[in-house]
């Protein structure tokens, strides 16, 4: 079965735990080697994970009659699913994405220019290459240097080789103290609903779920843990998160998603030919109409 007809199966619920299944099979090396390119951001297990998640996407906004292989659409929320994943946890340094890919065209540019020349690119070199100012590529180069920073408890060496001290107890705190108590309350509040959710769903579904994200388990380990098949373990947790994005629990957990995070989700809904035909306005229009 093509992966066209596996998505239109799985957006019509037939069979969504198999079809899903055999899809992943289908495209987890086109999966892996998207991930591949990220290797060096972030664990690759978690990468082809956050690749695997993306697929739901892709299948709820694919419309076939539109003449693209699915493939093909699904590698755009592929890419942007594993790019958010390495945002948020691939460095102390948050980093929007676009600013991101600057980094990636900086490093690839002055590796390719060290081969050339047997030196690094001067900073006008490297302007006149990416079209940016000299205070643009100094900024650039913070960015590129502290997107090393993977953990602020990394030990800071001294001159005597000495590692007392840690990157976190040198950076000043900058926090609102009442802005992170009510961040910290939200969070517990958030968590308590969350996993109450994960609690309601039957069968090993919260004990897969449990073991894979409170347990940081692989899905072999899960299968074991679970008393279940790695295939099985799979298995349920696809319909376990599934069934978390369901409207009976996606609403008790909308209050916790920004407002704006709610806005850029409604413009990607409804963006095809199809939705245009009959509304003759973009999903975008809509939500800056308000519709």
């Amino acid at each position: 079965m093509t992966n066209e007809q596996l998505a239109a199966r799985i957006r019509a619920g037939e069979d969504v735990g198999e079809n899903m299944a055999q899809l992943y099979d289908q495209v987890k090396d086109f999966i892996r080697s998207v991930a591949w390119k990220y290797k060096g951001l972030g664990e690759l297990e978690d990468l082809e994970q956050e690749g695997f998640l993306a697929l739901y996407d892709a299948i709820d906004h694919y419309e076939a009659d539109q003449g693209v292989k699915f493939l093909s659409y699904a590698e755009y929320w592929i890419r942007q699913r594993m790019q958010r994943y390495l945002q948020v946890n691939g460095s102390c340094l948050r980093l929007p994405v676009n600013r991101q890919e600057a980094i990636s065209r900086y490093k690839r540019f002055c590796l390719s220019f060290q081969l050339e020349h047997g030196r690094g690119p001067s900073e006008a070199e490297i302007g006149r290459e990416l079209w940016l100012s000299v205070d643009q590529v100094r900024r650039l180069q913070l960015d590129a240097c502290m997107s090393h920073v993977c953990s602020l408890d990394a030990p800071v060496r001294g001159r005597e080789g000495e590692e007392d001290i840690t990157l976190g107890d040198l950076a000043p705190s900058a926090c609102d103290l009442e802005e992170e108590a009510t961040e910290r309350i939200d969070h517990e509040s958030l968590c308590s609903l969350l996993w109450e959710c994960v609690d309601s769903l039957p069968g090993k579904q919260p004990d897969v779920i449990r073991s894979r994200y409170q347990g940081g388990l692989t899905m072999g380990r899960v299968g074991e843990v679970c008393g279940i098949t790695e295939a099985e373990a799979r298995k349920q947790h696809m319909k376990a998160l599934r069934a978390l994005r369901n409207p009976e629990n996606s609403n008790r957990l909308r209050r916790f998603v920004p407002e704006d995070e709610r806005v850029y989700s409604s413009a990607l809904w409804g963006n095809g030919a199809e939705h245009f035909n009959r509304t003759w306005t973009s999903s975008t229009e809509r939500v800056a109409l308000g519709l």
